[in-house]
């Protein structure tokens, strides 16, 4: 009897596992549907900032172009630099499609600079968009004998003064280009974007850099009137990963190509790799979107499908045209090079950085 009673359970647990299975496969032959639903978009920064603004114009055309149309709610977790925000993207975010991240930049030096504090994987997320963003780099015409890039030899033989947030930041970019080119600088740390923009009107610094949106906005005023000069651009890389001019300044010429005209030769070596990992984050991973971990292929398709659409609609690229510019945008599986080298340093690149932040900016990596 007892035998008889065991197969009865088994029996009956079998028909669960089965009635269970043929629930699930419904279910994921259901199409994907967000009618009545809302999906929360988590910018893990404060209100008003770039994050918060990429995600804050995305969400009406994600909502109109995501299935069933539900209703997209950006909610911001403040503070250290996106880490607890993206922490708890990874700790609590279902991958049932009902919630997504923005991502920046700083999401990307953090999970490579602050590991201790972080405890979620970048590479582990299903990347759905990534927006690059250009960075322009100029002097104070007070420097009196650099103009363009042809000036550039000029450069060294002037101190130069640069104001940013800190070394191990997006500044990083800016370090790691001026120790490439041999250009000798004094760093202020402490000092926002804004606020260095002014000191340099002020003639209290001479070498700074903007984004392409915050330069078109706040810097070609000033170049107009003879206060400061562009130098070149950060570029981008191609889909094949050749560093290419910025579309939105295709007069000026790319670090890569200042890098060969100040040196002769093409830049390598443990140095430029670590400049490359740096470019990655800052530049080509400067915005994007990410669904968690574990989010399974048909709502990551649903999810690509919507943002494709999104970017082609003629009232997101006019709404957004000072978001992402003239630059491509990364889709789904486009995305994940990019991230994967964006998401840690090669050995040698890593020993170089840790080195020379020590060395040079008493910074310990």
């Amino acid at each position: 009897m007892k035998y008889l009673r065991t197969l009865k359970s088994a029996a009956r647990a079998a028909l669960a596992v089965a009635f269970a299975g043929t629930a699930l496969s419904v279910a994921a032959a259901a199409p994907i549907n967000y009618e009545g639903g809302r999906v929360e978009l988590i910018v893990p920064f404060s209100p008003g900032g770039g994050a918060d603004t990429y995600a804050r114009v995305v969400a009406p055309y994600l909502q109109k172009h995501l299935p069933g149309q539900p209703t997209i709610l950006v909610r911001n977790i403040p503070g250290g630099g996106s880490v607890p925000g993206a922490n708890q993207f990874e700790a609590k975010a279902k991958p049932d499609g009902y919630t997504a991240m923005a991502i920046s930049s700083s999401t990307l030096f953090n999970s490579v600079l602050a590991k201790e504090k972080v405890h979620y994987k970048v590479g582990g997320w299903e990347p759905i968009l990534l927006s690059p963003q250009g960075t322009v780099v100029y002097v104070s015409a007070k420097l009196g004998d650099v103009k363009s890039v042809k000036d550039i030899a000029n450069l060294k033989k002037h101190k130069l003064l640069f104001g940013g947030k800190t070394p191990t930041s997006s500044e990083m970019r800016m370090v790691l280009a001026m120790e490439l080119l041999g250009v000798d600088v004094n760093y202020v740390w402490g000092v926002e974007r804004g606020p260095a923009r002014l000191a340099m009107e002020r003639g209290e610094l001479t070498i700074g850099y903007d984004t392409t949106s915050a330069y078109m906005k706040n810097v070609a005023p000033l170049v107009k009137k003879g206060k400061f000069y562009p130098l070149f651009t950060f570029g981008l890389r191609d889909s094949k990963g050749k560093f290419v001019r910025d579309p939105n300044f295709p007069d000026l010429p790319s670090f890569v190509e200042v890098y060969e005209k100040v040196h002769g030769k093409k830049p390598s070596g443990p140095a430029f790799s670590a400049y490359t990992t740096v470019f990655q984050m800052a530049i080509m991973c400067s915005k994007g979107i990410v669904l968690p971990h574990g989010t399974p292929q048909p709502i990551v398709d649903v999810w690509s499908k919507a943002v494709q659409a999104m970017l082609n609609d003629p009232q997101f690229q006019k709404t957004a045209s000072d978001i992402v510019g003239e630059y491509p945008q990364f889709l789904g599986e486009d995305v994940r090079p990019v991230l994967k080298e964006a998401s840690d340093f090669t050995p040698e690149g890593w020993a170089w950085i840790k080195k020379f932040m020590k060395a040079h900016l008493n910074v310990n990596l």
